[in-house]
């Protein structure tokens, strides 16, 4: 058993919290522009002119392709990744009675392999133009360093090491900036190919030392 002074374990948590609310803002903004498809009804879609969808990834325009991979590939897997951001933020959530120990069990057993699942199908998405396989390259390395972000924090909290956190963010804002290179990638390869894509990315307030204290 190890003992962890209780000062040390608030001031770790505390810093955690502010990871916490960053990558909520990344997968955030993975997941509205993950809801990008042909002709449907939301907030964020997208549709072309004149083309229609074809069931085989080898035989797709570079247009068809583009909307497969952010309208239909990139929803069918996020449910997983959804599933450990959710178990990640039940922390911080009102009320909560979990104790860090707890929480940190939970990040390991199930919120990781969740992710990692989440990862395996993400890389196991076939495309072909290499536009679309550079547009993926960004995503993926994207939520590689989200990934790695929470196993930051985890072991944070297991050793008691805030400067591990200080990796954590350095990595959470690696993945905001690799996730606007998608971004920006995506709204040009969609104006270069007649796509429409319609929604934007709304970013969560970026939280202060004092509000993040309150919510330990």
């Amino acid at each position: 058993m190890k003992l962890i002074s209780k000062t040390k374990e608030k001031n770790v948590l505390r810093r955690a919290g502010l990871i916490f609310l960053l990558l909520c803002f990344v997968l955030t903004g993975c997941g509205s522009k993950e809801e990008a498809t042909t002709g449907a009804a939301g907030d964020t879609s997208a549709s072309t002119e004149g083309q229609g969808g074809t069931s085989s990834t080898d035989a797709m325009s570079l247009q068809d392709e583009i909307i497969n991979l952010v309208g239909t590939e990139l929803p069918r897997i996020a449910p997983e990744r959804d599933e450990a951001v959710a178990l990640f933020n039940a922390y911080f959530a009102e009320g909560s009675d979990k104790n860090s120990e707890t929480w940190m069990k939970t990040l390991q057993d199930e919120a990781l392999p969740k992710y990692d699942a989440y990862l395996q199908k993400l890389n196991a998405i076939e495309t072909v133009h290499q536009d679309v396989t550079d547009l993926k390259k960004l995503y993926v390395e994207s939520a590689d360093l989200q990934r790695a972000a929470i196993e930051d924090v985890i072991n944070a909290i297991k050793n008691a090491d805030t400067s591990l956190l200080d990796y954590a963010r350095t990595k959470v804002e690696d993945s905001e900036k690799k996730l606007a290179e998608y971004e920006d990638k995506l709204r040009g390869m969609c104006s270069a190919n007649n796509i429409n894509l319609e929604g934007n990315v709304v970013p969560t307030e970026a939280p202060s030392e004092e509000g993040t204290t309150a919510a330990q």
